[in-house]
């Protein structure tokens, strides 16, 4: 802890000691030992000779404080008893998806065959801290990629593919997005009607969800009907 007056919170065993001078008492002053056993002065709300009636009802239990560490010890806002810090407030790892285009053009009207199309899939993971991420997954897969439509998942990327079943660590350096690259490879005549549909990707490691909608549209030529 640096005394930068910045915001946090903190959490430990509140405790006080007694000062005398002389055959006067100053008063109790309360100290916050941290779970790394570091003591830290605790700043009452009250006279110098006077107990702090918020703090001393919180005496010998775990708590969690909220306030500022300054040079003078910790000014503090409020005090409750010890709140575990719940996994929606962890820092997490910021997920988007890139598509190749917002409109995929399809076109059906050649008798004959069709060759296949694609687009592209990226998966964009990032890690905005200045220290790794660290994650694993099940199997060797780590993402994976959907296309949906009118709620009926039509594609997916794993689907045919081989992963081996050994716990696999993750690692996502602090920094840029890391990008994972896929392409859905497309038959045309496999895309039943126009209209909007929906790419998902999901990064196993953290159980992270990521979607973006997209429109499928038929290529009409002029004169061909």
């Amino acid at each position: 802890m640096k005394g930068d007056d910045k915001m946090g919170r903190f959490d430990g065993y509140l405790f006080s000691k007694l000062h005398l001078i002389g055959t006067k008492s100053e008063g109790p002053t309360y100290f916050l030992q941290q779970f790394d056993y570091k003591d830290y002065k605790v700043i009452k709300h009250a006279q110098l000779w006077e107990e702090d009636p918020e703090l001393h009802k919180f005496l010998a239990r775990k708590v969690t404080i909220e306030g500022s560490m300054t040079l003078n010890g910790i000014v503090y806002e409020k005090i409750m008893d010890y709140k575990p810090m719940k996994v929606e407030e962890e820092k997490r790892l910021v997920v988007d998806l890139k598509l190749g285009a917002d409109i995929l053009w399809v076109n059906k009207m050649p008798p004959r065959p069709q060759p296949s199309q694609g687009m592209d899939l990226t998966l964009l993971v990032k890690w905005p801290y200045r220290s790794i991420w660290e994650g694993h997954c099940p199997s060797t897969q780590i993402y994976d990629f959907f296309i949906e439509h009118e709620g009926k998942t039509i594609w997916t990327w794993s689907q045919g593919k081989a992963f081996a079943q050994i716990i696999t660590p993750v690692y996502i350096p602090g920094g840029d997005f890391h990008e994972f690259p896929e392409v859905w490879k497309i038959n045309p005549d496999d895309l039943e009607s126009e209209g909007s549909y929906t790419a998902r990707a999901i990064f196993i490691a953290s159980g992270q969800e990521v979607s973006k909608d997209f429109e499928v549209k038929e290529v009409h030529v002029k004169g061909s009907e």
